[in-house]
């Protein structure tokens, strides 16, 4: 192990602790020892990584830069990854469609980059994911992911407040919303003629056309299925006038039926067991996933009350008692409406154990309690209790659960700062009970910033000093990034996650943590600490799996990579491989010329290549003569993952908009007319010129170009080795496979039958029955790739489709429950598959490299004009202390007086993180 300080104390259930004993002192034999040792020694192989992004503010508007800074470390001691040297970086909507993705290189754990916002990406709720090609291995848990608004045209956004009620009528449920849609001055959108939908997962529970009033209120009532699922509904808005272009806009509907609230009731260590004391957490959450403030009684099955409780912060809390034989268990708490809705506790087993943790506010040491029912000693020679931290294990002791209690003292010292997992498992490495406690030694970093002056003026030269000591005051170097924001463009909150929230708390836990930041400083709060316990309580039970613990290296599906690497295999005819064939790879951009050898199974490995732009590698197989010859090559392409949506939904910033953020909005849209007024910039309406994009020797039966979707070669372009079913996934709506009643499998457009025609040939003609059509196409789709193909024309309405129709469908067919897709290869051979033997052209995704945030620079007599209103005003991704701990950055002000709020972060790579935020005043 290259673990420094690795405490583990070998104790025997006895009154007395033995402190001091390590795990070198264990015996080599003992069960224990090799125990842990498996466990230990295989940590180091898992090199787990976690992944903290720092962006430059938390919303953007159309035409901004996402600026970012990547921490990649070790999950164990918190020091910089040397497993991956590749990190991607994916952009998705709110339908978890992929929009972009991006690869950028990783230098000793950190990076850095940009992502444009491009001013034809549409307004919405998006997602930043991040990961390593290694944290594939072990599940979504390890993706970064980080939500954010994107806005576009503020001025002319309308405004919407909308109330929903839910009440039962003649035994059915049925929700009044009440609507007002305001323009972006406050003046009502009303007189205006609408069509209203509510839908949900699989249905639309309301369509209707109506009118605003006056004041731009609408009122309506539909009816609400019992099972339907708040957390799916979604309220559309479609302006009717034909006067203008037709507003359509989605947005979450906000139920609050209390009668559906989830309540969660989680037994301290995992399970309760008859005559055994036992505290139990307890969570409600509303339907829209968020705490709720309740009380309520627990009654046994005689209806007697045996416990009372009352949630304490953000719907968490916990009570204490001692389960009998008088179960099932029942929780009651009071609606509004006066009525009592009944939840169940878990099931008390007869026979069990139970581990319970006292870790006090402000202490050195917890207390760790096992109990066991009569009997369960016989079940296992050996029980043991464990500690990790970061996947290794600090402390362990061996349990004689002969004992009715078994005590022990632990000194919290041992373990980093951080979350600590409690274990009690038997000798088959099966998990009986766990615990999470968090641990705080006090041992971060200390950030402490000063400015040259108390408040500057606009476009002033803004300088900080940044020094960085540890617990002990020592100067400490590091690597740290800094983002300055406008407070009057730019709404931050406190209690955001931040780089020590996120990796030594949310990461390691299950589910969404509200305001995770809330907890940061909570060793600081008796309150906040006893808050961060009853989170702990509710999202920390996971069942550590130990095959995850124990796996062999060999075993993962996704290599690490350290560095970008093209590595392929050549075969024969036989498909057999070809060792020792002499492989060329050539490149125009970046211009280079490499050459290696296949190894005994055919392997060929390039190193040393960035890929940069538009990289393109032409890669061929040689014989011994130095000609080309009859093989196959085939190059490990990049094949990305598919994530499941995030299941939070959040309101667009114009829904139900509270007082401060308006203000915020209406600042920049006020800024911006004031900018383009100062600058002689015209507000022009905009004129959209549309024009037809043609595909070159296209066959579509209706003409080059015309079709309802088309996706030329422009387009394909940017795709790289995209895959055809990936193209259309990306950019076809509705597209996907779907199961018949009778479990064949089938493409389709929605619910439309999917045909392909690939240079004028219906593939229809290739196929045989059903039951072989989805892998037939399935293979075409795998087969070409964007590389391959000229252009892509579908056709779905009856314009352009019956032509289609008339050539290919029988003509007792529906016409309209198909969709036909034209592909254009550029070889125009059809849908055969078969590509040049010998040869390779590669394009893989090239490096997205870090470029320098534009500051301007002032002379001293310089003037604001409102010409500059940045909103972020400063982004600093790589500010480096030195031996004595300091570091110094300047900007200049923007123009606009008022707030600015800087946040610094970083780590020493050593284990230990920072953060700290302050305020900059700029006066007129």
């Amino acid at each position: 192990m290259k673990t420094k300080n690795l405490f583990l104390f070998f104790v025997l259930c006895y009154p007395l602790f033995f402190p001091g004993l390590s795990f070198g002192q264990l015996s080599p034999k003992s069960p224990l020892n090799q125990f842990l040792s498996n466990i230990n020694l295989n940590t180091d192989s898992l090199a787990l990584e976690k992944l903290y992004i720092q962006t430059d503010k938390p919303s953007y508007l159309a035409g901004d830069t996402l600026w970012f800074k990547g921490y990649l470390l070790q999950a164990s001691l918190q020091n910089y990854s040397q497993k991956s040297g590749v990190l991607y970086l994916e952009l998705v909507n709110d339908s978890n469609r992929l929009l972009q993705r991006i690869m950028v290189p990783v230098y000793k754990g950190m990076t850095t980059g940009y992502i444009p916002m491009d001013s034809d990406k549409p307004e919405g709720n998006y997602t930043l994911r991040a990961y390593t090609n290694w944290m594939r291995n072990f599940g979504e848990s390890y993706v970064f992911q980080k939500q954010f608004y994107l806005g576009t045209n503020y001025s002319s956004a309308w405004l919407i407040n909308y109330r929903t009620s839910a009440e039962k009528q003649d035994n059915q449920r049925h929700v009044k919303l009440d609507i007002q849609i305001k323009q972006f001055d406050q003046f009502p959108v009303g007189l205006r003629e609408m069509r209203l939908s509510v839908t949900g997962e699989k249905r639309t529970l309301l369509n209707t056309r109506t009118e605003t009033l006056a004041d731009g209120k609408l009122h309506l009532d539909f009816e609400l299925p019992e099972k339907t699922s708040a957390k799916n509904l979604s309220l559309n808005i479609e302006d009717l006038r034909k006067s203008q272009e037709k507003r359509k806009i989605s947005m979450p509907l906000v139920l609050d039926r209390p009668e559906k609230m989830d309540l969660q009731f989680l037994p301290e260590g995992g399970q309760l067991v008859s005559g055994l004391p036992a505290r139990i957490a307890f969570k409600a959450l509303n339907e829209q996933g968020y705490g709720v403030a309740i009380a309520g009684k627990v009654y046994n099955n005689q209806q007697q009350e045996v416990a009372t409780f009352n949630a304490q912060h953000a719907g968490m809390g916990t009570f204490n008692f001692v389960p009998q034989d008088t179960g099932p268990y029942t929780a009651r708490i009071k609606l509004p409406d006066s009525s009592f809705k009944d939840y169940p506790l878990p099931e008390v087993s007869q026979k069990g154990i139970t581990l319970q943790i006292v870790n006090p506010f402000n202490a050195d040491s917890c207390i760790v309690k096992v109990r066991a029912s009569p009997g369960i000693a016989t079940n296992s020679r050996y029980y043991y209790l464990i500690a990790m931290a970061g996947n290794i294990v600090y402390w362990g002791a061996t349990v004689d659960l002969k004992k009715e209690v078994c005590n022990y003292k632990v000194d919290k010292k041992i373990f980093p700062t951080g979350i600590v997992r409690f274990l009690l498992t038997d000798e088959n490495h099966r998990t009986w009970n766990e615990r999470r406690i968090y641990n705080d030694l006090g041992d971060q970093l200390n950030i402490q910033c000063s400015m040259n002056k108390a408040s500057y003026r606009p476009r002033d030269s803004v300088a900080l000093d940044i020094l960085v000591r540890d617990k002990e005051g020592k100067p400490v170097p590091g690597t740290f990034s800094l983002a300055v924001t406008d407070d009057s463009q730019v709404k931050t909150d406190a209690n955001a996650t931040s780089i020590l929230s996120y990796l030594l708390l949310s990461s390691d836990l299950k589910g969404h943590i509200e305001q995770p930041g809330y907890y940061q400083n909570a060793a600081l709060q008796s309150a906040k600490w006893q808050h961060l316990d009853h989170l702990l309580l509710c999202q920390a039970w996971a069942g550590y799996d130990w095959s995850e613990a124990l796996k062999s290296v060999k075993a993962f599906s996704y290599p690490s990579e350290e560095e970008f690497l093209i590595k392929g295999k050549v075969t024969n005819m036989f498909n057999k491989p070809v060792a020792k064939s002499e492989i060329v790879l050539i490149s125009k951009k970046p211009a280079m010329i490499l050459d290696t050898i296949t190894n005994d199974k055919g392997i060929f490995t390039f190193k040393g290549v960035f890929p940069t732009d538009t990289a393109s590698f032409f890669i061929s197989a040689k014989n011994k003569r130095g000609k080309s010859f009859n093989v196959g090559i085939e190059v490990e392409e990049f094949k990305p993952p598919v994530f499941s949506p995030v299941n939070e939904r959040l309101l667009p910033w114009f829904v139900n908009i509270d007082t401060s953020t308006y203000l915020a909005v209406n600042k920049q849209v006020n800024l911006k007319k004031e900018q383009l007024r100062k600058t002689g910039g015209n507000m022009l309406k905009e004129v959209i010129i549309k024009t037809k994009r043609i595909i070159k020797d296209s066959k579509n039966l209706n003409g080059p170009g015309q079709a309802d979707l088309i996706i030329d070669e422009t387009q394909l372009e940017k795709e790289g080795k995209t895959s055809l079913e990936d193209l259309l996934n990306k950019n076809l709506k509705g597209f996907g496979v779907r199961t018949t009643k009778t479990g064949l499998r089938y493409y389709s457009v929605y619910r439309s039958f999917v045909h392909l025609v690939v240079d004028g040939i219906n593939t229809d003609f290739f196929i045989t029955d059903l039951a072989s059509r989805y892998q037939y196409l399935k293979d075409i789709f795998d087969y070409f790739d964007a590389e391959e193909i000229k252009g892509i024309e579908v056709m779905i309405s009856g314009k352009y489709m019956t032509s289609y129709a008339i050539q290919f469908l029988d003509p007792m067919e529906h016409h309209w429950d198909h969709v036909f897709i034209e592909v254009t290869t550029r070889g125009g051979k059809g849908p055969f598959l078969k590509k040049s033997v010998g040869t390779y052209l590669y394009k893989p995704m090239a490096f997205t490299l870090p470029k320098a945030f534009y500051s301007p620079k002032y002379s001293p007599n310089s003037q604001a004009d409102q010409t500059d209103i940045r909103s972020t005003v400063f982004w600093a991704p790589n500010i480096i202390t030195d031996q004595h701990g300091k570091a110094a950055v300047s900007f200049f002000a923007a123009d606009n007086p008022g707030t600015y709020t800087f946040i610094i972060e970083g780590t020493d790579l050593q284990g230990h993180l920072g953060t700290q935020r302050k305020q900059i005043v700029i006066g007129k």
